[in-house]
């Protein structure tokens, strides 16, 4: 970014704006930080490309867990991706898997930290 302070869009749609001819923007981050890019140059009409990075566990699309909705159809990162259409991509609904094993992770980390408490008695 060259020193430049602010989030990724700011450059972009400046660089757009200012006449910046991009055949293809690929982003590659967290979701909100894509779905805002993919907002920024939809407008615009460039192409842009998400690697989506959900979770994965076995590779085949078997157990569900990297399941997204794009251009209103099912895929499964591990198996169709992890690359789509940002245009495509339903962001709402991917943030929103992304946060179902919430509770799961803050417990383990919990019981993590009483081990490595024991550990230390």
């Amino acid at each position: 970014s060259y020193g430049q302070k602010g989030v990724v869009t700011m450059p972009l749609e400046e660089k757009i704006k200012a006449g910046a001819n991009f055949d293809e923007v690929i982003t590659i981050g967290p979701l909100i930080m894509m779905k805002f890019v993919v907002k920024t140059t939809k407008p615009y009409n460039v192409k842009t490309v998400v690697s989506m990075n959900p979770i994965m566990v076995d590779g085949t699309g078997m157990c569900g867990g990297c399941r997204l909705t794009v251009g209103g159809k099912t895929k499964f990162a591990c198996v169709d991706g992890p690359d789509f259409d940002g245009f495509e991509v339903d962001f709402d609904e991917a943030m929103h898997r992304g946060t179902m094993y919430r509770d799961f992770e803050a417990h383990a980390r919990e019981a993590e930290c009483n081990l490595l408490k024991k550990e230390v008695e």
